[in-house]
């Protein structure tokens, strides 16, 4: 299991200096075998790995700085490659001559990068764009820390964390996407393509990638150019990722974006033995095990079958490894030992996962392009038919879909991250909903303001900057990595550049990734229009876990705090029919949050929201 940990002070303070050298101190007695990657005046670089990791250490020439995590070299042919364990000393002069722009430029992957230059006594720290490896920082006697897993540096701290309460009110309402800030108040994080400098005790931070400024630039507007592309960029990435390992386990879904992986892992370069499975319901919800099966037969697979368990117990949400902030803990709880199991029968170093096809390719609202065909182009030929594209997709009125393109154009109306606070929760206080929803302190620095930038590439924005866990909060040491390698930085950018009105191209979701790959997937797969569901699996999921639910939630500190409303609560947990409309999903977010808070116990100060 790849972390790390980093400090950096203010060598040219002697309490700072000290300080410093106390927390190395009792870092290294813990016990880990860390690797010192950078060590210099004012910063050293920690970090361990086992032996069936992919991730590793890239050395700058010179000593000069270090890349944690996976990183590939572009090259002019649009053909990606593993970068050295040991960087050229052009590459490492033009990092530290950049101050780390030529890193996003020239190479992409999972990485954070530490740069080091001793003249200048300026360390610089970059998260990549996929923002795939974790960037946490707190603060202790002065002296920066950086990790990946809190764990590792609690032992460092001399006072007690304190949760931080807007934060998981901010999460519950859905908006705390892309914030700088945790549910910890003493932690913050480093964002997806920023680089932070430090420099004599102070700091600035700064976004070398700005997804909205990548999808004003060289936009792709023809249909066939923007699918021949696509091809080209889905295949180097998953080859790229590929290439890391000698087998790999694929979650083949029966889905477009799965089958789409699959067909570039077929023909992959590096050859690697590749597993597939699928999980199928036994309820009521759609069997996709045909769909899977003749993706499969076309890569000339098998395929591993299992059936979904909906009597699965939500009582290791107790157990979860203690992080800054919740996570999808559902999706870990059905699926985490299931898929180690698998991995270490097969011998699969990697668990290949299609995540992030429906944000890039576009998979929903396109009743905002017809407004962004009037922001780019005007009341030009074509706009008709965008309209209907976008009614047809959405199957909704092509008169709402002209309401809003012309609200959009004349009144400059844009969509915001604050309109989805509280959409679909209604077991919230709604006074909570209101208060977060007039706060901007956890949205994106970036998405704050549109800046111009049209309501359908803001949601895009919005969607494709969102990684996926890299640590499997149930997982143990050894186990097989997690890669999604489709929210890869190439294909973010090329996906940001396809105007939302070509995504949506003929009425079709994800049409222009359906076109790239039209010829490598079964018929019955590039042209389903409906996904399946769990809902009744996840229902009758809650149906046997009510009791757990009910003794977890009903005194719960959501509850307490004000930001459950209880008597509504009850009435959902009663096993009662009730008119009140909440999902699965809802009810399974608040166990996580109530089992996060649970897993710090008395180690956190619990402030009253």
């Amino acid at each position: 299991m790849f972390r790390y940990v980093a400090f950096v002070w203010n060598d040219r303070d002697t309490g700072d200096r000290e300080a410093a050298r106390t927390l190395l101190q009792r870092q290294s007695a813990a016990g880990r075998d860390w690797r010192v990657a950078l060590r210099g005046s004012g910063v050293e670089v920690r970090y361990a790995r086992a032996d069936t990791d992919a991730c590793d250490g890239y050395a700058l020439a010179g000593g000069k700085g270090v890349v944690l995590g996976n990183l590939f070299a572009r090259s002019r042919e649009g053909v990606s490659t593993a970068a050295p364990r040991t960087l050229g000393a052009a590459d490492s002069r033009a990092m530290l001559e950049s101050n780390g722009r030529h890193l996003i430029a020239s190479f992409w992957g999972r990485y954070v990068a530490f740069l080091h230059d001793p003249d200048a006594r300026t360390t610089w720290l970059l998260r990549d764009p996929s923002g795939a490896l974790p960037c946490y920082v707190t603060r202790c006697r002065g002296v920066d820390i950086y990790f990946s897993r809190i764990d590792d540096v609690l032992d460092l701290l001399d006072a007690p964390l304190e949760v931080n309460w807007p934060y998981l009110i901010a999460a519950v309402c859905f908006l705390r996407e892309h914030s700088p800030g945790t549910a910890l108040r003493q932690v913050t994080q480093v964002l997806a393509g920023e680089c932070v400098e430090l420099r004599a005790g102070g700091s600035q931070r700064f976004f070398y990638w700005d997804p909205l400024r990548i999808a004003d630039t060289e936009a792709i507007e023809d249909p066939r150019e923007a699918a021949t592309a696509m091809r080209q960029c889905v295949r180097d990435v998953v080859h790229a990722w590929a290439s890391c390992y000698d087998h790999l386990l694929l979650s083949l879904s029966g889905g477009l974006d799965s089958s789409i992986v699959l067909a570039c892992l077929k023909d992959a370069p590096s050859q690697p033995q590749v597993t597939c499975f699928h999980y199928y319901p036994l309820g009521a919800d759609l069997d996709e095990r045909a769909f899977a099966r003749a993706a499969a037969a076309k890569a000339g697979l098998g395929l591993i079958e299992r059936a979904r368990d909906s009597s699965f117990s939500l009582q290791p949400l107790l157990t979860i490894d203690r992080a800054p902030e919740p996570t999808n803990y559902p999706y870990f709880l059905e699926h985490s030992r299931l898929d180690a199991r698998l991995a270490a029968e097969h011998g699969a170093g990697a668990l290949v996962i299609g995540h992030g096809g429906d944000q890039l390719f576009y998979q929903e609202r396109a009743e905002w392009a017809a407004g962004d065909f009037l922001h780019r182009r005007g009341p030009r030929p074509g706009f008709t038919r965008v309209a209907l594209d976008a009614a047809q997709m959405d199957q909704i009125s092509v008169w709402r879909v002209l309401r809003e393109a012309t609200s959009s154009y004349l009144l400059h109306h844009r969509w915001s991250v604050r309109q989805e606070a509280g959409r679909m929760r209604p077991l919230l206080v709604p006074e909570v909903i209101a208060q977060a929803r007039r706060s901007a302190q956890f949205l994106h620095p970036l998405l704050r303001h549109p800046r111009g930038t049209p309501s359908g590439k803001l949601w895009h924005a919005h969607q494709v900057t969102q990684p996926f866990d890299f640590y499997d909060p149930l997982g143990h040491e050894g186990e097989a990595e997690r890669i999604t390698p489709l929210l890869s930085q190439p294909l973010m950018e090329l996906c940001l550049r396809i105007p939302i009105y070509v995504l949506t191209h003929g009425g079709w979701d994800r049409a222009v990734a359906r076109r790239a790959f039209y010829e490598d997937l079964p018929p019955e797969i590039r042209n389903r229009r409906h996904k399946g569901g769990i809902e009744e699996h996840l229902r009758l999921t809650l149906e046997h876990n009510r009791g757990f639910l009910r003794e977890l939630l009903l005194d719960g500190a959501l509850v307490r705090e004000g930001v459950i409303d209880r008597p509504r609560l009850e009435e959902v947990l009663s096993g009662r029919a009730t008119r009140i409309a909440t999902g699965s999903g809802e009810l399974l977010e608040y166990a996580g949050v109530e089992a996060w808070l649970g897993r710090w116990g008395g180690s956190v100060r619990r402030a009253a929201a």
